[in-house]
């Protein structure tokens, strides 16, 4: 008898932890400063990411909670431990990959772009033309679609601290050009009230590939692969640059970010 107690004693509690594990909903955040693709407005997260991972969700019927969590540090943070289940958009690399799980399918590219004055002339169709030039990017940056490679073999380039360093010393002609990518450069820009004074050549001189991350500790990863296929099928029903530019027009009317 005292045996019988004991084995339903533990069979109630390994079902108890069983249910406390159980996938019941998943909670999304983003990048805070990332317009267009997330953002915070001091309410609530937005953007073209946030929009998409949302609407896959509603349709695999998965409930959601979406929250703001802090910086972008925070939110690797938060999905390493497991206390977000989903980020909406980021590159992947080998060090995210041991604590986040991938889709298969791109959410969105992630386009570099090389800023010059207005006004300047210079010639650019490849990655090239910026053979012989002085060109500035911002320490840490990695941007993909095989432009480091190309820029630590290929071109003269000195590392800034950030994108505002950067654009005051291509103002100052002590650098030809600026390789940044191409969404957070335009968002300093406008918010510095600069837009103006630079401009983006085209074609982007790198288009690298961003996908959503599952934390490998989510109750819910084993949704990930239905999530992925229906992320598929609904970004194949989309104009994916449209979604971008929306959104990009909407944080332009009201540029704020809140940290």
């Amino acid at each position: 008898m005292k045996r019988c107690w004991l084995i339903c004693a533990l069979l109630a509690a390994n079902g108890a932890a069983l249910g406390q594990t159980a996938c019941q909903k998943v909670v999304v955040t983003a990048d805070p400063e990332y317009p267009p693709y997330a953002w915070h407005d001091g309410q609530t997260l937005r953007g073209a990411s946030v929009d998409v991972v949302l609407a896959v969700l509603q349709a695999i019927k998965l409930p959601y909670e979406l929250r703001y969590v802090g910086p972008f540090v925070r939110v690797l943070q938060n999905a390493r431990v497991g206390e977000v289940d989903i980020v909406t958009e980021l590159k992947r690399n080998t060090e995210r990959e041991q604590y986040l799980a991938f889709t298969d399918t791109s959410i969105f590219t992630n386009p570099s772009s090389v800023f010059v004055r207005a006004g300047q002339n210079l010639k650019f169709t490849k990655r090239e033309d910026l053979r012989g030039l002085r060109g500035g990017v911002t320490h840490g940056t990695r941007f993909g679609d095989g432009l480091d490679e190309y820029i630590e073999a290929n071109l003269s380039v000195e590392a800034g601290p950030g994108i505002k360093e950067n654009f005051l010393k291509l103002d100052a002609g002590r650098i030809d050009y600026f390789i940044s990518p191409h969404y957070p450069a335009l968002s300093h820009l406008i918010t510095s009230g600069n837009e103006g004074k630079y401009v983006a050549l085209k074609p982007h001189v790198a288009e690298a590939l961003n996908y959503v991350g599952w934390s490998r500790r989510s109750a819910c990863l084993g949704r990930l692969p239905e999530f992925d296929a229906m992320l598929k099928r609904y970004l194949s029903t989309l104009n994916a640059g449209r979604i971008v530019d929306d959104n990009q027009d909407a944080w332009r009317r009201n540029p704020v970010m809140k940290r």
